[in-house]
């Protein structure tokens, strides 16, 4: 590629990044916001089990009641923390959201801090649907005005495709099938990353996890138990990682050679 049409895909991939670091932000004020909420239910919840009159004999299927929900509420709070801290959030400012929420003592500072919650995590679905958004709208041109020859259309497509990436099946260490949402992009050390995605919690938040990518291999076998199902249709990919081979399951050939020819163009970038 010429010069000219690398500094254009560059470029485009630094603005798609910082839109990827601003949604990624408010997902993670969604995610510490409700993890609040949680944690002001749970205290609720558990107060209401320890207070005075709900300890008196004819009250104590109540009792029973309330201990069960402060435990559920406890729960719930413990993995919205979680998750919290999986996606990124700083662990101190959980805690000091969690210790402020947990202050809570009328229905009035729950809806307030629910209200807050709720608006975090409209705006992180604005946010994440703006950039899917222009994401998809059109195609990054990679060649020069003059050059629109079939091969830089087709590399155009390629790295189009991987960058904006899709959904994959992931297959674990311990052979576990997982949907992945995966793309691919080039840090400014000029390795390839690979990015995976997994939803949480119906979807509401989600997980990322990033690896560097050294390799790719094209001709993996279907997986034990798949060759079956669909087998006109299935294929398989596999990318390099300072760890381990990672392996995908895309749904057609055609998916696949775009995957493999998208990231093979990736790894055989250089600055000029």
């Amino acid at each position: 590629m010429k010069r000219k049409t690398m500094g254009r895909w560059i470029k485009d991939q630094k603005e798609r990044k910082r839109q990827e670091i601003r949604a990624q932000n408010a997902q993670l004020h969604a995610a510490v916001s409700v993890a609040g909420v949680a944690a002001a239910v749970a205290a609720l919840a558990a107060s209401s089990v320890a207070s005075p009159e709900k300890s008196i004999t004819k009250h104590k299927k109540s009792s029973k009641t309330s201990t069960a929900i402060a435990s559920a509420a406890a729960l719930v709070a413990s993995h919205c923390i979680e998750i919290a801290e999986d996606m990124g959030a700083d662990h101190d400012h959980i805690l000091s959201v969690v210790n402020s929420a947990i202050n809570a003592r009328t229905n009035g500072d729950v809806m307030t801090l629910t209200a807050g919650a709720a608006t975090a995590l409209r705006g992180a679905a604005t946010l994440r649907a703006r950039l899917n958004k222009e994401n998809g709208a059109g195609t990054i041109v990679l060649t020069d005005e003059n050059v629109w020859n079939g091969k830089e259309l087709n590399i155009s497509q390629a790295l189009n495709f991987v960058s904006r990436g899709g959904e994959l099946l992931k297959r674990t260490r311990k052979g576990d099938l997982h949907w992945k949402q995966v793309s691919f992009s080039i840090n400014s050390n000029w390795q390839v990353v690979a990015k995976m995605k997994s939803k949480h919690m119906g979807g509401t938040f989600t997980k990322k996890k990033k690896c560097v990518v050294s390799g790719i291999y094209s001709d993996i076998p279907a997986w034990p138990g798949r060759e079956m199902e669909n087998k006109e249709q299935m294929a398989y990919f596999a990318i390099q990682t300072a760890d381990r081979v990672i392996e995908f399951e895309c749904r057609n050939k055609g998916d696949k050679q775009m995957w493999v020819e998208g990231i093979q163009q990736m790894l055989h970038m250089h600055v000029i």
